[in-house]
């Protein structure tokens, strides 16, 4: 688990409805966040970016970081929802998605979802089919910018997707499995309440069920859509709109709340101060460069500074990101 001090910890708290979440209404990661903010029943700010690039709000905030979604608290800026979920939820623990006890299960679970559900799910929101029902699609131009977009977000790292033939029966035999794991009554996939695990998985099933001409893949999966609705019933939070030009002035009238922190275990052995980069080990492999700030077996990040905004503290979680010393 993350670790603040009891200072450090009701700074965070009393900057709970200073959240801002850089987001775009199709995205499946995104859709995590939300329903995770739904579920808090949380006031943030909402920031809507562009689905491909440029980014010209995101960048000054991320230094190169392009997935979404980001969340920007102040001057410090959090990629990726393994550790954005888990910030959320610190600044409001009373309903933590992390249950004593089970905390390798339900992250252990999350991870998979968010790494090999997702992946098939994108097989399968992309067959022809699907592609055919989607408006992003109708119009030829914006279909060939996005292929391209997302051709250069995949370069160099991992594949995203596998071919449809393929991916369909494993996402099959996956749901069927969720499917079963909810047939004794239980109303979340570990117990009476949601955990991380049913929020990482939600957004995967989401994104397939929220094309019409898809969905009937759920139909012979009665107690898996019968969660869907319950998870759906959190809705998404409080949102206030904000323009990207306006988080960026956020971010210039503040400082990073963010202090120096080397954990007992330091797993790259580089020391506080050191030029590093930190990027993705799958895909989207953008190295953001800076001053190596915190290092965790759960968290690295590093403080750099942006000519439009300033001061900065990015954020990674440790799960998924490599750091590297830089010159």
């Amino acid at each position: 688990m993350l670790r603040y001090t009891i200072h450090e910890k009701q700074q965070w708290r009393d900057k709970v409805s200073d959240i801002i979440l850089h987001h775009y209404p199709e995205s499946p990661f995104s859709e995590k966040i939300r329903l995770i903010l739904g579920y808090q029943d949380l006031s943030y700010q909402s920031v809507t970016i562009p689905v491909i690039m440029p980014k010209p709000d995101l960048m000054p905030l991320t230094g190169g970081y392009r997935k979404t979604p980001v969340m920007q608290i102040g001057a410090d800026i959090y990629c990726d929802t393994e550790l954005i979920a888990r910030v959320i939820d610190h600044l409001h623990p009373e309903n933590s998605l992390y249950p004593k006890g089970e905390e390798a299960s339900a992250g252990t679970l999350a991870q998979w979802s968010d790494t090999v559900l997702f992946s098939l799910a994108v097989s399968l929101a992309f067959q022809p089919k699907a592609m055919a029902a989607n408006a992003m699609f109708q119009d030829q131009q914006r279909a060939a910018e996005f292929a391209a977009d997302r051709a250069e977000l995949v370069k160099g790292g991992t594949q995203l997707a596998m071919p449809f033939e393929v991916a369909n029966g494993q996402f099959l035999a996956h749901i069927r499995r969720l499917d079963n794991q909810l047939a004794d009554g239980r109303d979340f996939l570990l117990g009476d309440k949601p955990s991380i695990a049913d929020f990482s998985t939600y957004h995967c099933i989401w994104f397939i069920h929220n094309n019409e001409a898809i969905r009937d893949i759920f139909s012979p999966f009665g107690n898996l859509s019968a969660w869907r609705m319950r998870m759906e019933d959190f809705g998404q939070g409080k949102p206030v709109e904000l323009s990207g030009e306006e988080a960026l002035v956020i971010a210039s009238s503040s400082e990073p709340l963010t202090a120096e922190k080397q954990g007992g275990l330091n797993p790259d052995e580089i020391a506080i101060g050191e030029q590093v980069e930190v990027l993705p080990t799958d895909y989207g492999l953008n190295p953001v460069k800076g001053a190596l700030l915190v290092s965790s077996v759960e968290e690295i990040a590093i403080a750099r500074t942006d000519e439009r905004v300033g001061n900065l503290a990015v954020h990674f979680p440790r799960m998924g990101f490599q750091v590297r010393q830089c010159d």
